[in-house]
């Protein structure tokens, strides 16, 4: 339905008459969780920049060692990157440059070929106040940071996240007249898991497994936002458990996270932990497709009861109590999951783990476990483990360990996987050490959980989970498609934004712009504008100094609870507007699907046509797989089409770009499949226009 109303140009509030510029520098500086300063205009050119290149790495070699280290009788957590020691520091390495508000920019390009992934442990990580490190691609996607002064772990160090590929730079922004001490001390070059999926259409985890966005998670959606996969470092590779957070009597949201024994051994290895939330598929069944954007670094070592000597078991129930550094960030929506540590045994179990280190899945068995002694079959009432017989739907496999074994009727954790011989394809049995005997341990603090989780001495023995207390505490709207242009015949587009501000507390708010050929993040448009509470920013035409022009728009808010929204009319004679609704998307929670179905499209020669977007949170190449589809259920037509190193793309009149403009559809609908590359965050959308009236409808994409 057309949407017709009078159009008054100085109605409301007409804020595009007091639009400011300011620093884009000194504002992008200081958001948090802001892009890297190289992203913005005003820096040397990459390829001035220090690099240095690793030596070559045995891959062949290392990928043998992992065979034989699956084979091993005790049970090993899934090994993925060689630490290469380096010695950079910011006075013997990379390069230095001056910006133009007085602070200082250094880079460092770091190349390991071959290298599936990289990351970094620096030894020394003291920055002063306002200063951000970070680490990404160097065509600047799969950023990782800002990391900060307080991100610093207990041993004055740091150890980032991965980026995917064989290369990256190191970019550090502090402010003029400060000293900064940081010293690189390892490159992690990444030989599998991490990346495989990019270079092989293999799956790394088998096809039983199931996703836990499938609906078999429907019920257990808490406890799915409290596992996390995660990587530690014993100075010589890195290695991949799952682990999850769990509660404590207090109920004051200290972020003890639970794990296996074997999956990570001393203080040293706790303060290299890298801890990766939400890493899951965003399609069932895909079993690929996850996220490493949500991750946080550090540790501290507080309990285990786990003893082995020369690869032999001597005694415990294989367990480990961390404390992060911090609480996870608000945005990551984490929850803590509840334990059970009676003497009691469940009717049937749920799993959920990260399978071989990849996407979250969850499994599940009908039958009561038996407690055994390690690895025994037979029963045994003083045994420290639980026995999950065989796995009725799903299965776990190396990068599993640590993994709580939950009670299917009271969704509590009463095991953590120590390992076992469950595999697709057989009915072979896991064995869960279990919290019953986590809880007095060894019989000392630093040997049994029952000191940290119920910190009171309450004597409580069971408690439920619950959401972290903490809210997000910033977010970002985009705006995917806005125009101020001439178009085509008598068509005179321009865009209005509005973000209204219904909470109680004033927002600052800035507006960034990409239109096509521009990397994101695109460049400072207007702003901070202070939105009171209950009150809105409206931009008339938002683009109207850049007119004509078209392009995609975001905004950052210092805060939550606002809601984005925009409005591209076509203005006409007799002071009438015709518009198309094109709702924010919120950042902070966005599905990163794989595969976008745009439902509703037409081409009709003369009557309709349809034109086709594409906008991107980073600055590296992607390409799309489009596939036009008749309301029957025709494909019509399918191409790839690249999306190179810009962050916003449209593609006008689709139907005749792909050769089908003398079709006529009604009704028709469009897939859009994400066929290489890793943007932040992307999404597609469509723009049915009405050739009588060169009206717009946006049609917005959705995730099957």
């Amino acid at each position: 339905m057309k949407s017709r109303a009078p159009f008054h140009p100085r109605s409301a509030i007409l804020m595009t008459a007091v639009v400011l510029f300011i620093s884009s520098t000194a504002l992008f500086a200081a958001e948090a969780g802001s892009l890297p300063r190289s992203a913005l205009p005003g820096v040397h050119s990459i390829d001035r920049i220090d690099r240095r290149e690793m030596p070559r790495v045995n891959v062949e070699a290392l990928r043998a060692e992992d065979a034989g280290r699956e084979r091993s009788t005790v049970p090993l957590p899934a090994r993925y990157a060689k630490n290469l020691p380096v010695a950079f520091t910011t006075d013997t390495s990379g390069t230095w440059e001056t910006l133009a508000d007085g602070s200082r920019l250094w880079r460092l390009r770091i190349s390991s070929p071959g290298a599936l992934s990289l990351s970094l442990g620096l030894e020394r990580f003291d920055l002063p106040a306002g200063a951000a490190f970070w680490i990404h691609a160097p065509d600047g996607s799969g950023v990782q940071g800002p990391y900060a002064t307080e991100n610093r772990n207990a041993l004055g160090g740091l150890w980032t996240a991965v980026v995917l590929g064989d290369e990256l730079v190191a970019e550090l922004q502090v402010p003029k007249d400060t000293e900064v001490d940081l010293r690189i001390a390892s490159v992690n070059h990444g030989y599998r898991i991490f990346g495989e999926r990019e270079q092989s259409a293999i799956l790394k985890q088998r096809s039983c497994n199931i996703d836990v966005i499938c609906p078999e998670g429907n019920g257990w959606r808490d406890q799915i936002r409290s596992v996390a996969r995660f990587s530690v470092s014993d100075g010589a590779f890195l290695y991949l458990c799952t682990a999850q957070l769990v509660n404590n009597t207090s109920g004051d949201d200290t972020p003890y996270l639970l794990t296996a024994g074997h999956c990570i051994l001393d203080e040293d290895e706790a303060s290299t932990l890298v801890a990766y939330w939400n890493y899951e598929s965003p399609t069932c069944g895909a079993l690929s497709g996850g996220t490493l954007t949500q991750n946080q670094s550090g540790s501290s070592f507080m309990a285990q009861w786990w003893e082995v000597e020369d690869d032999f078991y001597l005694g415990g129930s294989d367990f480990t109590l961390l404390e992060l550094d911090q609480e996870p960030d608000p945005t990551f929506n984490v929850y803590y999951a509840g334990w059970d540590a009676r003497d009691q045994v469940p009717d049937a179990t749920v799993a959920i783990h990260q399978p071989h280190a990849d996407e979250k899945a969850i499994s599940f068995d009908h039958d009561p476990p038996t407690i055994t002694p390690l690895l025994d079959d037979e029963p045994a009432e003083d045994g420290l483990f639980l026995r999950v017989g065989d796995w009725d739907e799903g299965s776990t496999e190396g990068g599993s360990s640590g993994g709580c074994l939950f009670d299917a009727d009271t969704g509590l954790c009463v095991g953590t996987l120590h390992g076992g011989y469950a595999a697709c394809g057989n009915n072979l049995p896991d064995w869960y050490g279990r919290v019953f005997a986590h809880w007095t341990g060894g019989g000392a603090p630093e040997t049994r959980l029952s000191d940290w989780l119920d910190p009171a001495g309450s004597g409580v023995l069971f408690l439920e989970g619950k959401n972290a207390s903490a809210i997000a505490t910033n977010e970002t709207w985009l705006i995917p498609a806005t125009a101020s242009r001439p178009g085509v015949g008598t068509s005179d587009w321009k865009s209005q934004i509005s973000l209204a501000n219904p909470g109680t507390e004033s927002r600052s708010v800035s507006l960034y712009y990409a239109p096509e050929g521009e990397v994101w993040p695109g460049t400072l448009l207007a702003g901070p504008f202070t939105v009171e509470p209950n009150q809105s920013l409206y931009l008339d035409d938002a683009l109207f100094r850049q007119n004509p022009t078209a392009g995609l728009i975001y905004l950052t808010v210092d805060g939550t609870g606002t809601v984005a929204f925009s409005r591209t009319i076509n203005l006409t004679e007799g002071d009438v507007t015709f518009g198309q609704g094109v709702p924010g998307i919120r950042l902070t929670d966005v599905s990163r699907a794989r595969e976008l179905v745009i439902p509703l499209v037409h081409s009709i020669p003369g009557r309709y046509r349809t034109n086709l977007g594409f906008a991107q949170a980073s600055a590296g190449n992607f390409r799309v797989w489009v596939e036009i589809y008749s309301a029957d259920g025709e494909l019509l037509a399918e191409k790839i089409w690249a999306v190179n190193s810009t962050a916003w793309r449209q593609i006008n009149n689709i139907f005749e770009k792909m050769g089908i403009g003398d079709e006529e559809v009604e009704g028709g609908w469009i897939r859009v499949t994400l066929a290489g590359g890793s943007p932040a965050y992307w999404t597609t959308y469509a723009t049915v226009i009405d050739d009588a009236t060169n009206d717009p409808t946006y049609v917005l994409p959705v995730a099957p």
